[in-house]
């Protein structure tokens, strides 16, 4: 399984809350990791800049997705380059993206992803025979925060990619994705794919549904962190559950695991 928490979202500076302590997530995850039981890759998601990575190895992620906000690719290359070499000095694995993502404008498809922003194969083998990438992410037809309508993908770029690289390809926008197409995705040559968007909503789902099922009258004592029927929390909680449940057996990931338990199997989750 991973765990990942977004340092972009969690650092932006329009933030109505303070900026995140990101020491909070780092022992959260680490803590949340060692006691699964099973592989478990800690994961400090979308970041942009070097410091945030230093930090975020530091604190025990063995993951990081670096996500440039350059528009020169040798800047990018550069600065990727320098990441990988920080991170595999700490047996941290490295995550980039190659081409641009298109965001759907309020959870709709609004149109789909021009050519000039796909990830090519060249581009692909280019940018991870230069950086030493461990994991690339690829614009392929996906759009983040997709809720309404499907995203069309190119399967037949995918897998030229997969066939340009040697190294784990994956998705971001995945919540745009059909089930119906996720075997094909896999069988060409895709092992991630990002879906926060959909378990956002299942979990603003599950506190729905509680408030329309509990009436008013039911103390605010009982509504947050009580853990019973009237906790909405809870409902949350349980909601996204059943919707991860339901793409692992789509994913074909349910009952893989059979590691020990402890904290090597969560350090060597990303390594093997």
């Amino acid at each position: 399984m991973i765990i990942g928490f977004n340092g972009g979202i969690l650092t932006n500076p329009g933030r109505v809350l303070s900026i995140e302590n990101m020491e909070y997530y780092g022992t959260i995850g680490r803590i949340a990791a060692e006691s699964a039981g099973i592989p478990v890759g800690l994961i400090l998601n979308e970041i942009n800049n070097m410091e945030m990575v230093q930090k975020g190895i530091e604190l025990g992620f063995n993951a990081v997705m670096f996500e440039s906000v350059s528009n020169n690719p040798e800047e990018n290359i550069s600065l990727t380059k320098k990441i990988v070499k920080i991170a595999h000095a700490a047996g941290v694995a490295v995550e980039s993206n190659v081409g641009t993502l298109p965001t759907a404008g309020n959870g709709g498809l609004q149109r789909q992803c021009a050519t000039a922003c796909l990830t090519t194969p060249g581009g692909a083998k280019r940018f991870v025979d230069r950086t030493g990438v461990d994991m690339l992410g690829v614009s392929i037809g996906n759009i983040e925060v997709l809720m309404k309508g499907k995203a069309t993908i190119d399967l037949a770029l995918l897998k030229a990619i997969h066939e340009a690289t040697p190294v784990y390809l994956t998705l971001h926008g995945g919540s745009g994705i059909a089930d119906e197409d996720v075997k094909d995705l896999i069988a060409s040559g895709l092992c991630k794919m990002n879906l926060g968007a959909a378990l956002n909503q299942a979990f603003i789902d599950g506190i729905d549904e509680v408030l329309k099922s509990t009436g008013q009258e039911v103390s605010a004592k009982y509504r947050i962190g009580s853990g019973l029927k009237e906790d909405v929390m809870a409902g949350g909680e349980i909601t996204m559950k059943e919707l991860v449940r339901h793409k692992m057996r789509v994913y074909g990931s349910a009952g893989k695991a059979a590691n020990p338990k402890g904290e090597e199997t969560y350090r060597r989750a990303y390594n093997e």
